[in-house]
């Protein structure tokens, strides 16, 4: 995943909940929505009903402010200091590597990426399937169906369905030439000398 967007540092409590889905981030994002809500309504739209008064206006406006600046500058040091505290990042990691070494054609590596993600997770069906792709690119044919198979055995696979006929399809193409190579009949006339 890497560093998050800048942006998501602009509003208190949202990289709390992008990045690690804590309900406290949720809490303080909905918190500040109220107060700064509260102060633009008091300010904008119902300044002569007086709901808080004029006098707290201002101490209103600092505190969001105060609030605004504290969370963002806060949120951005406690990733820096903890870049590693999510271990679904660190997945994603492994996951984004592979697939850059698979859209460059390095099958060795993306190979590798996913089979150590696999260690920390044999469930993942995403990787399962990349690992069948990669397999099949290489030539490892067999090996690539038994991914396949083991895909369809899991429960997670549903999703993937539409892309598992393909690559059962794409293997049976792929065995197919080596069939009809070995099925092969000499048709030149010197083939025919021999058969006569």
């Amino acid at each position: 995943m890497g560093r998050m967007s800048w942006a998501v540092y602009g509003w208190p409590g949202l990289p709390h909940l992008w990045r690690r889905g804590a309900w406290s981030g949720l809490a303080v994002a909905v918190g500040f929505a109220v107060v700064l809500n509260l102060a633009l309504v008091s300010s904008l739209v119902w300044t002569e009903l007086e709901l808080l008064g004029a006098a707290s206006r201002g101490p209103m406006w600092l505190a969001v402010a105060i609030l605004w600046i504290g969370s963002a500058v806060g949120s951005f040091g406690w990733d820096r200091r903890h870049p590693e505290a999510d271990p679904a990042a660190r997945e994603d990691d492994t996951f984004g590597e592979a697939l850059d070494h698979y859209l460059q054609q390095n099958w060795y590596e993306a190979q590798r990426s996913l089979v150590r993600l696999l260690r920390r997770d044999p469930r993942d069906p995403d990787a399962r399937l990349m690992l069948a792709t990669v397999l099949r690119h290489s030539g490892r044919l067999d090996e690539a169906t038994g991914q396949l198979d083991r895909l369809g055995r899991m429960e997670g696979s549903r999703k993937w369905e539409y892309e598992i006929d393909q690559q059962r399809e794409r293997l049976v193409e792929a065995v197919r030439p080596t069939q009809d190579q070995d099925v092969a009949v000499d048709d030149s006339p010197e083939g025919e000398k021999l058969a006569a």
